[in-house]
């Protein structure tokens, strides 16, 4: 007789063999399809779900984890011959990947330490992190009794300015700051915000709609299609196959030898680029020291890359990122739509290099709304993707409240992450076997869409949950910042089996002190012979030159 319990494992083997897989839409190729049947789930691992979310976000996470895995061991399989390698993926590892930043240990210490809050300050120019900018980023309601996600971005002095409200006030605490914003959103409606913010003050902001309203938009309509990422191919004559290079290896990762510029800020892009490191890529992180950038995010999403400063509005920074392209296999924009292209390092430029040069390459590009539909150029966040997609709603719908709540973790931007290597993969063994040139479009838009797809949890399990982490009910103004403190204490209380010392790794980190070293989630996936890490620890930004380092 079937055991028909419900488990984790269960579920990410089904959306792995039963969604991902035959989807015609990611072209995965037969190879891949093969090696997945050497992949197999950790059944050590918890099996019940215990993340205080209606949504599978430990399932999906877990399921993509096991296809990136498939996707590298067939390319590992290709380039060294371990045609029989098998992987195992943790679903406890998948699920803290999620918010893996928080658990980041640096010198021993957390993020939370005076001294290395310091040091991250410096990437917070716009001064971000006071009470009355930083809850900016908000659901406030609105005068007509609907319910707007406010963004400051990285700096919230145009919001601000929208709403008639000072950039810079001194509050006594958060509540102060909340009731003030509460009262200036609540002067507009939300179509008007929406339009205002996105069209005229060129700001994220997004208005908050069940599943069921997003899918009856436009936008929603324009993407209902799309699979996880989109892969376009531009064959010519004059890009035949790519073989994969020749490297002399000790780990067996399937991207050695291939060279990524990382142009991404905060999270989904330099999440990519994490795993195409871990993967074994090399990458040059592009940052401009004069810009802001969320530092909390970057000391662990810089790991395994080099970081050089470059000022892409001057002559001498686009020749140097034009050099470094010259020489890549892949470029990762997370930049608003439409800013590279500006800059001269759009698609259309980018592939023409590539035909220039007689070698094809890959493109590859991520934004929150997705690549076709009437806010297509918008730029977003993964708040904003959660408030528009219906996401916040189906999280009032579990706790049983008449307002939306943002999701405790960036569900959305982590596991595009995870999505945006997959392509990224994917179009390298297409490279590698046809030639050609590739582009890969991913969105958190479209990661959310896949996610609600899956389905809710039962009833059952979403009561269990409740029970299991009571401070988690929220109100609509409890940012990301609120919850996490939440969820960081009850972590250790209630799921310390997530924090079993074997699930991280440590590594020498490059980040303002000599020898120091950094301690952060591991891979989700372990294979017999490839080993997964990093070549090196975090660096801060301009660390390194614009170039690609020589072979040692």
């Amino acid at each position: 007789m079937a055991d028909d319990t419900y488990t984790i494992q269960k579920e990410a083997s089904r959306i792995l063999h039963s969604i991902l897989l035959p989807d015609p839409r990611l072209q995965i190729p037969d190879s891949v399809k093969a090696a997945a049947t050497r992949t197999s789930f950790d059944n050590s691992a918890l099996s019940s779900p215990f993340l205080p979310a209606p949504l599978k976000c430990t399932e999906s996470s877990t399921a993509l984890w096991a296809l990136l895995a498939s996707f590298g061991n067939a390319i590992a399989a290709e380039r060294y011959g371990l045609t029989d390698q098998k992987v195992v993926v943790n679903s406890d590892v998948a699920s803290i990947f999620l918010f893996s930043f928080l658990l980041l240990r640096v010198g021993g210490q957390p993020l939370s330490n005076p001294e290395l809050g310091k040091r991250i300050s410096v990437y917070d120019t716009t001064r971000q992190f006071t009470h009355w900018r930083r809850l900016v980023t908000n659901v406030y309601p609105t005068r007509d009794g609907r319910w707007f996600h406010l963004h400051g971005s990285l700096n919230s002095d145009r919001s601000l300015r929208m709403l008639g409200l000072p950039p810079h006030k001194d509050v006594a605490d958060e509540m102060e700051a909340i009731h003030g914003l509460t009262e200036a959103v609540r002067q507009f409606d939300a179509d008007w915000l929406d339009i205002e913010a996105n069209e005229y003050w060129r700001q994220a902001g997004g208005i908050c709609f069940t599943p069921e309203e997003y899918r009856e938009t436009e936008q929603g309509k324009a993407i209902s299609g799309d699979g996880l990422y989109l892969l376009e191919e531009f064959p010519s004559e004059r890009l035949p196959p790519v073989p994969w290079p020749n490297v002399d290896t000790k780990t067996y990762r399937p991207l050695e030898g291939i060279k990524i510029v990382d142009l991404t800020r905060a999270i989904a892009g330099p999440t990519i680029a994490k795993l195409s490191a871990l993967f074994g890529a090399t990458v040059v992180r592009v940052s401009n020291m004069n810009l802001p950038d969320l530092g909390v995010v970057l000391f662990e999403s810089n790991l395994g890359k080099q970081d050089a400063h470059l000022d892409l509005k001057t002559e001498e920074g686009r020749k140097a990122l034009r050099d470094l392209i010259e020489d890549a296999d892949v470029v990762l924009d997370g930049y608003r739509p439409g800013a590279l292209e500006k800059l001269g390092f759009g698609p259309t430029y980018v592939l023409e290099v590539a035909k220039r040069r007689g070698k094809g390459i890959v493109y590859a590009r991520e934004n929150c709304y997705g690549w076709k539909g009437p806010w297509k150029h918008r730029s977003g966040w993964q708040q904003i993707s959660d408030a528009v997609t219906g996401v916040a709603w189906l999280f009032a719908r579990m706790w049983g409240t008449d307002e939306p709540i943002m999701p405790f973790l960036p569900n959305s931007d982590f596991q595009t992450g995870i999505v945006g290597c997959i392509a990224i993969l994917n179009a390298l063994d297409k490279r590698a076997k046809k030639g050609g040139s590739y582009l890969a479009s991913m969105s958190l838009n479209q990661l959310n869409s896949f996610l609600i797809s899956l389905g809710t949890q039962s009833p059952e399990v979403q009561q269990s949950l409740r029970e299991m982490w009571p401070g988690m009910k929220s109100r609509h103004y409890d940012d990301l910042h609120r919850q996490m403190r939440v969820l960081s204490a009850g972590l250790p209380k209630l799921t310390p089996q997530l924090l079993n010392p074997n699930y991280f790794m440590t590594i020498k980190a490059d980040l303002g002190v000599p020898n120091e070293d950094m301690t952060f989630v591991g891979p989700a996936a372990t294979y017999e012979t490839t080993k997964l890490e990093y070549n090196s620890g975090s660096c801060l930004r301009g660390t390194h030159e614009a170039k690609w380092p020589s072979k040692e």
